[in-house]
């Protein structure tokens, strides 16, 4: 069976997946049983870089690393699954590199799932919430993915993210639509991966 790793940035992100999968839970946000393990890393790209460089060098390689998040965007429909293609950094602007550039590592194109159920977009990552963009294209923007995608760029690990839209750029819109159960399950990811992956 291959080794998969799932990666969440929040425990309410993690823990009803965890207890779908019925992992048990380890020290050091770490959850496992057999082939599948589950690491929460926090939120940001920074802590989400340092927490999975230290899972990889500590355990053995996974064949394939799952991010599932929330994420926010100008017009996809709040509630709906995304699998991203590809991922950028959204703050770098570096003199003589193209804005929002994927420079050395994260060039990869990620994972899909072949579904026409699910919409695939790019996704920006940010260290902070987005609230407004000049990008036009239907995409996506979290403050994970990017930092993930360098590293399975260096560690020649696939990566398949998927992204439930909790916001479309509005702090309001999230803050609001945390009542709304549907929006903020994570679970139904595992139903995207039943016979494909899983």
């Amino acid at each position: 069976m291959k080794n998969i790793l799932f990666v969440c940035a929040m425990k309410r992100e993690a823990e009803l997946i965890a207890k779908k999968l019925k992992l048990d839970k380890l020290p050091e946000n770490l959850y496992k049983k057999d082939n599948i393990s589950l690491l929460i890393t926090g939120i940001g790209k920074q802590k989400t870089a340092i927490s999975l460089t230290k899972y990889l060098c500590e355990n053995v390689k996974p064949q394939l690393i799952i991010n599932v998040g929330y994420a926010g965007s100008t017009d996809i429909k709040v509630g709906e699954w995304v699998c991203i293609t590809r991922s950028y950094n959204y703050e770098w602007e570096i003199p003589g590199e193209e804005k929002y550039s994927m420079l050395d590592f994260g060039n990869q194109s990620l994972e899909i799932i072949n579904s026409s159920g699910i919409k695939k977009v790019e996704c920006y990552s940010a260290e902070s919430f987005v609230t407004k963009t000049s990008l036009k294209k239907s995409i996506a923007f979290d403050m994970e993915v990017h930092s993930i995608a360098i590293l399975c760029d260096m560690y020649k690990i696939p990566l398949m993210s998927l992204k439930k839209i909790s916001d479309n750029l509005s702090l309001n819109d999230y803050y609001d639509n945390l009542k709304e159960e549907n929006v903020f399950e994570l679970e139904s990811c595992l139903e995207l991966l039943d016979g494909k992956i899983l």
